[in-house]
């Protein structure tokens, strides 16, 4: 009797201890499972956040891009004239390019010869100097290279703007644009310009 009593107690003891090591399985299973899901969901914010960063520089990007292109656009978007209007004042940003009592403006004639990125530009008005009959000339080598205008003329040192800044100075203001208009009014083709010369 007593050897069987030993036996249940052993039994109940192996029990027990069999339930404890189920138990304290099934929490270290437990445990790495919420460790390895808060690892995963970490990995995926750090993820997340990488792209997000990601996303806002290529936005930013995108949109730098965006506004040169916006830049590019609105100077391609203007017809020949026009440009060649905005390379006059960028080449003559002094006086030569605008209305003034020495010459009477609306004798003034403007055309550029070669191509818009790499052309000269002349200006021609007839009997400049009325009492004498003689006429004035004046002209620009132009060269667009990499957004910058490059102008070279027979009296002063080389310089460069930028089609930009030209733009913003010529054709931004409404004065600017008013007067712009004008002068390309003023713009005519090289056959019709050598025409005035000889006349």
């Amino acid at each position: 009797m007593k050897s069987r009593t030993n036996k249940i107690i052993v039994a109940i003891a192996v029990l027990i201890l069999a339930l404890a090591l189920i138990i304290v399985g099934v929490r270290v299973i437990t445990n790495s499972s919420i460790n390895k899901d808060q690892s995963s969901n970490s990995a995926i914010s750090k993820s997340s956040r990488e792209k997000s960063s990601q996303s806002a520089t290529t936005s930013s990007s995108s949109s730098t891009s965006s506004s040169s292109q916006t830049q590019q656009v609105q100077w391609q978007s203007l017809d020949l004239v026009h440009q060649i209007a905005i390379l006059i004042q960028a080449a003559f940003p002094n006086q030569n390019a605008k209305p003034n009592n020495q010459f009477d403006f609306a004798s003034n004639y403007w055309d550029m010869t070669g191509s818009i990125n790499n052309g000269e530009i002349h200006r021609y008005v007839p009997n400049a100097d009325s009492f004498a009959g003689i006429s004035d000339i004046l002209s620009a080598k132009i060269r667009i290279v990499n957004n910058q205008i490059q102008v070279t003329r027979p009296i002063t040192a080389p310089f460069s703007v930028s089609i930009d800044q030209a733009r913003r100075n010529y054709y931004q203001q409404n004065d600017a644009i008013s007067y712009t208009n004008n002068l390309s009014a003023r713009v005519v083709t090289p056959a019709r310009l050598a025409e005035l010369q000889r006349k």
